[in-house]
C-alpha cells in the first residue's frame, strides 16, 4: 500500500470517528428529551426570570421560575433556534433564526415537570438540537 493510501485510509478514519461520534452524541440527547417529554406529565408556567444571553462560543439561556403546589422552583435551559430560509425571489440567500421559546425576562413559557420531583422539568416547545 502506498503512502498516500495510507495517509488517506487514516484520515477516512479519523473522519468516520468524529461523524459516529457527534450521531451518536445527538442520537442520545433526542432520546433523553423524548424520555422527559413522556415522564414530566405535570404542567404549568413559568414566568423568564433571568437570560443569559449567548455568542459565539456559547448559546443563550434562559432561567425559569415556576411554582408547583406552593414550592417555587427555577429551571434553566438552553434556548433551541428554528431555521427560516430566506429568499429573494425564488433564490435562497440565508437563514433567519429564531428561538422556540421567547427569551426575554418576564416572559411565560410553559413547564412541564415530573409530578414525583417538581425540581425536575423541562421546558415545553424548546426541543431540537439547534442552539441559540
Amino acid at each position: 500500500m502506498s503512502d498516500g493510501t495510507m495517509i488517506m485510509l487514516i484520515f477516512g478514519l479519523i473522519a468516520l470517528l468524529g461523524g459516529g461520534t457527534t450521531a451518536i452524541v445527538l442520537l442520545v440527547a433526542k432520546r433523553v428529551r423524548a424520555h422527559k417529554e413522556r415522564t414530566y406529565t405535570g404542567q404549568t408556567v413559568g414566568t423568564i426570570v433571568r437570560v443569559r444571553p449567548g455568542s459565539v462560543d456559547r448559546p443563550t439561556t434562559v432561567y425559569v421560575r415556576y411554582e408547583v403546589d406552593g414550592a417555587t422552583y427555577e429551571h434553566h435551559e438552553t434556548v433551541k433556534l428554528t431555521s427560516e430560509t430566506i429568499k429573494l425571489g425564488p433564490i435562497p440567500i440565508g437563514q433567519r433564526k429564531h428561538g422556540k421559546i421567547p427569551s426575554r425576562v418576564g416572559c411565560t413559557v410553559p413547564v412541564a415537570y415530573l409530578p414525583e420531583d417538581p425540581s425536575k422539568a423541562i421546558l415545553v416547545g424548546n426541543d431540537g438540537l439547534m442552539n441559540a
